[in-house]
């Protein structure tokens, strides 16, 4: 008996008449909504049952129309990732094909085998799907996508799914790997014994069997080599933006590293700085590294003995190994030990010479900035917003200078440290960019200045154009004489500041020479003498001076927290400087969705209203598009 479609909207179930005719009747209720005309038929599965005619399959819609007429010896349903529905079809040659919603073949019964890639997820293993599918045929693997375009070709043994970078590990007959990403572009060739992708890192590290030895490298995302596989161990330095690396070294327990072998340096880049000669060395600081000479691994297994000193980023000793024990340099100083006695060392570098002082340290120069002032805990200190954008290209650049000598008769910056540490926050968060991308410089010295800018230059020189950097600065700014513009370093001198300073024309020019597809700079700084308290910096000046106005160039827009007669105030109330106040307060409000003229005209005009009303004092903030930019910049995000 045939009735009539009476509902498109359920799970149909499969049934027989007394005929023994396959059909389909409703999910809650006996009618026939598919009339028995089939040898069999199963249970409908989104939206599309399989029926068989002549020990031949097919599919059908909800309507009962053939989308799958019965001519393949066997049919499976799948739903991928985005929720599109294909079919895997087998021929009488056992040889399988794809076919889409509409039925149409966009792989011809061809593999051996085809199906769905899916992985375990959570603490539960639930099955997730994707939008690829494997393919095989003798032996050999591939990878198609949903529309069957071939991902990875079907000539690899194994092929695996990274499900977090959506790349493909593939393995030839060699049992050497490589990696294919999501596009089909082979990224690194199968030369490797195995490669594996550290998240955090952002890079590949990849191992090479040669004469019996594993030695490693590092590859880019992009695929580019980075350290080249020579090295019997390469570890890479987030904090400092290099690898440690080391010759003829041995594992130790198991989680502990490696000892042994001799030890070097390489950059971000894989050019090796310091050659394996070394005994022992530290990551590079201000531009130098400890070294050692002599020493060894005791039974526990611990580092002890020889002589420790410095070389520089060319290999170059510039500070006589004869230390029994060194630190890092920070804040221009370094802890040593000779003959029983502890120094600071000056750096040569910055002082340009060897000076040691017989002083012992205030604090561990290891140690995170303290900031005088309470922590954050404002409106926009809570509910920061949480992103979903990850671009890996963007970069930031946060320096804070809070706590500045008061030898120098430097005034504090009023919660710059609260500043810099909730703009990163937000720049996680809100604007979904990873902590890898990000370098935070607090109380930060004129060299720390310096390698910021030298840290900028080589993200441009690496990314070729591709890479986009936000520089956020909050501390001290002055002028000279001539009114030149500076930022002020934690040990800047305000009475020699063409000195001691950074100047702003240097920062901007250094800055525009790059190849960077966008750069944004916020400055919660001025530079008329006056400090966030509203006092001078210096007690001579007693009257705010104007300072030249400079001018951004290239793909620059730059974001500035007064007019270069005024002073940037702090909102005591919040905990922060005014400027970034609001400037945090509209990245909350839109969760980082906000063009440039939007921010700016936010920003602008609630710190000139509320600059009024609690410091009773004007304070105006601008923006500087580079003339490059012209109107564009209006229509720019940060994220």
């Amino acid at each position: 008996m045939f009735l009539p479609v009476l509902s498109y909207g359920q799970n149909y179930r499969a049934a027989y008449d007394n005929n023994n005719r396959y059909g389909f009747i409703g999910e809650y209720d006996d009618r026939w909504v598919i009339a028995p005309q089939y040898d069999y038929s199963s249970n409908f599965w989104n939206g599309f049952g399989i029926v068989e005619l002549n020990d031949k399959k097919g599919v059908v819609d909800k309507s009962g129309k053939l989308v799958i007429s019965c001519r393949y010896d066997d049919i499976d349903i799948q739903k991928t990732k985005s929720n599109d529905i294909v079919f895997i079809v087998k021929d009488a040659n056992e040889k399988k094909g794809l076919a889409d919603k509409n039925g149409k073949i966009i792989v011809s019964c061809t593999y051996d085998n085809i199906m769905l890639v899916e992985y375990l997820e959570g603490e539960l293993r639930n099955i997730r799907q994707t939008d690829y599918l494997y393919i095989e045929n003798n032996g050999k693997q591939g990878i198609i996508d949903k529309n069957g375009k071939i991902i990875v070709p079907c000539i690899y043994a194994d092929v695996t799914y990274d499900k977090d970078e959506e790349f493909f590990e593939v393995e030839n007959f060699q049992k050497l790997t490589g990696i294919v990403d999501k596009t089909g572009k082979l990224l690194i060739s199968c030369n490797y014994s195995s490669i594996f992708f550290h998240e955090d890192h952002g890079i590949f590290y990849v191992e090479q069997e040669k004469g019996g030895q594993t030695f490693e490298g590092t590859i880019s995302p992009e695929g580019k080599e980075l350290v080249p596989c020579k090295y019997s161990f390469v570890s890479y330095d987030g904090e400092y933006d290099h690898f440690k690396v080391n010759i003829g070294g041995r594992k130790r327990t198991i989680g502990r590293g490696w000892i042994g072998g001799k030890w070097g340096l390489c950059d971000m880049w894989g050019t090796e700085l310091i050659p394996c000669k070394y005994d022992q060395v530290t990551c590079f600081s201000e531009d130098l590294a400890a070294v050692n000479i002599g020493g060894y691994y005791d039974k526990d297994e611990e580092f002890t003995g020889g002589k420790w000193g410095y070389v520089n980023k060319k290999g170059e000793v510039v500070v006589p190994i004869e230390y029994t024990s060194a630190e890092n340099f920070v804040n221009g100083a370094a802890k040593v030990k000779k003959d029983g006695k502890v120094f600071m060392l000056e750096n040569p570098l910055k002082a340009g010479n060897i000076a040691a002082v017989q002083s012992t340290p205030k604090k561990d120069p290891n140690a995170p900035a303290v900031s005088r002032y309470p922590a954050p805990n404002s409106d926009v200190d809570k509910d920061i917003p949480q992103g979903k954008t990850k671009n890996e290209n963007l970069f930031v650049f946060i320096i804070v200078n809070e706590n500045y000598d008061e030898n120098n008769n430097l005034s504090p910056v009023a919660f710059a440290l609260n500043d810099g540490r909730v703009f990163k926050e937000y720049c996680q968060k809100t604007l979904g960019i990873s902590n890898n991308n990000i370098k935070m410089f607090e109380d930060a010295s004129l060299g720390k200045i310096i390698a910021a800018i030298e840290q900028v230059k080589s993200i441009a020189d690496a990314y070729d154009g591709e890479a986009e950097v936000i520089i956020f600065y909050a501390g001290h700014g002055y002028s000279d004489n001539a009114q030149n513009a500076y930022l002020l370093p934690i040990d800047g001198n305000a009475s020699d500041i063409a000195t001691t300073g950074y100047s702003l024309k240097k920062f901007y020019g250094e800055l525009s020479k790059l190849k960077l597809k966008k750069i944004t700079v916020f400055l919660d700084a001025c530079y008329s003498g006056a400090g966030r308290d509203g006092d001078m910096l210096i007690a001579a000046r007693g009257v705010a001076t104007k300072v030249k106005d400079e001018k951004p160039q290239g793909n620059m827009v730059v974001f500035s927290s007064a007019t270069s007669d005024e002073t940037a105030h702090p909102y005591e109330e919040k905990g922060h400087g005014l400027f970034t106040y609001f400037l945090l307060k509209k990245l909350q409000e839109t969760q980082g969705n906000v063009t440039y003229e939007e921010l700016s005209d936010y920003v602008n005009k609630q710190v000139k209203r509320q600059s009024v009303v609690i410091n009773n004092k004007r304070q105006t903030p601008t923006v500087i598009p580079s003339a490059t930019l012209g109107d564009k910049w209006m229509n720019l995000k940060l994220k």
